[in-house]
């Protein structure tokens, strides 16, 4: 496993994946307090710009503890940022992480998530080599659901997630070639 030492920026035709900074803290703010992004999600909205700079710091600090990449979703051609993806939970020594990921609905349905979410795992068959990926969604979230069981997810019937009992756990086990 080789957890990298800078940040790694993606790029795709369409989107660049690249690492948060303080300066995107509006941008930040937007997505996560959305209204329509947080029906499927219990999380702490943040109230102002400074709880969304306390959130790409806390991003910034998992990275360097090597807990956590959180990529910004950026479009190439504009450099809007429409949504996040991220490895977290990170375990090296035994090779797991979750992945979650939020895209801001006036951008949904274009295909970006399904290009980072490739991209994504390309990067952790590339670098991480982590084996197990296990995503969480709520059980009424069909496009994420669609969108996990398209990269090959698996839903975990026989578990429940104790902290949201909403939530269904997918799991992705990665062999190596």
């Amino acid at each position: 496993m080789n957890y990298p030492t800078i940040f790694p920026e993606l790029s795709t035709e369409r989107l660049t994946l690249r690492q948060l900074s303080l300066k995107d803290k509006r941008a930040i703010f937007k997505l996560r307090s959305n209204k329509s992004i947080n029906k499927l999600i219990t999380r702490e909205t943040p109230k102002n710009l400074n709880d969304a700079e306390a959130f790409i710091q806390t991003c910034l600090d998992g990275f360097e503890t090597e807990n956590c990449v959180f990529w910004a979703i950026q479009l190439a051609k504009t450099n809007t940022i429409v949504g996040t993806i991220d490895l977290h939970a990170i375990d090296l020594e035994n090779s797991y992480a979750e992945i979650s990921y939020e895209l801001n609905p006036d951008y949904q349905k274009e295909g970006f998530m399904d290009e980072s979410m490739k991209t994504v795992l390309e990067f952790n068959t590339d670098t991480l080599q982590l084996k197990t990926i296990e995503a969480f969604t709520h059980q009424n979230n069909s496009d994420s659901t669609a969108l996990l069981e398209k990269h090959q997810f698996i839903l975990q019937s026989d578990r429940k997630d104790d902290l949201f009992e909403d939530n269904h756990i997918f799991r992705l086990d990665i062999t190596q070639e």
